[in-house]
């Protein structure tokens, strides 16, 4: 088995209000709503983590792209739910917005409306995530709500996905 290589990469998020409105099924956003999500995204976004996995130089492994917003976000989401249910979808959907522009500012791909596919991670990548504090659920997620697992670069979309056989927007599935 080889190991991967854990490089922190930078990401730059941007907001686009028309990927958070279609997200949120918004027409309209008001005033007070669109200052809180600014000034969340401000907090959120140090609280983004952005990594490449890297395959060692010629092993057969491929690399990904990791990122994940850390359990704070998850906290402060699940607190203005609470609070507000309206609020806290809107908080919810800003959170997945910031994760998918982040993932968008290194994969310009997904800009493009394509997926970000979900791969079946190997032991490496599964000891990479140990490493990053997450744990590996056999539904196709970590311990995180907000996070993006993808082949680093893109390198296809449904026929590449973990996935593929459950989700609602498969395009390889036999219906």
């Amino acid at each position: 088995m080889c190991a991967l290589e854990i490089k922190e990469v930078k990401a730059t998020p941007e907001f686009n209000i028309w990927y958070f409105a279609e997200l949120n099924g918004s027409t309209r956003i008001e005033h007070s709503l669109m200052e809180s999500l600014e000034k969340y995204w401000n907090e959120w976004v140090p609280y983004l983590k952005t990594y490449e996995l890297k395959a060692e130089e010629g092993s057969k492994g491929g690399n990904f792209l990791l990122l994940f917003l850390e359990k704070e976000v998850e906290d402060q989401v699940e607190e203005i739910w609470q609070d507000t249910p309206t609020e806290g979808l809107a908080h919810h959907n800003l959170a997945i917005t910031l994760i998918m522009s982040a993932a968008q500012s290194l994969l310009p791909e997904l800009e493009e409306g394509k997926c970000a596919p979900l791969p079946k991670p190997g032991e490496a990548a599964l000891e990479a995530f140990e490493k990053l504090g997450l744990t590996w659920n056999q539904e196709g997620t970590v311990n995180r709500q907000y996070a993006v697992f993808t082949p680093y670069p893109y390198s296809g979309g449904c026929e590449v996905c973990y996935l593929e056989e459950t989700c609602p927007k498969s395009r390889t599935r036999q219906n």
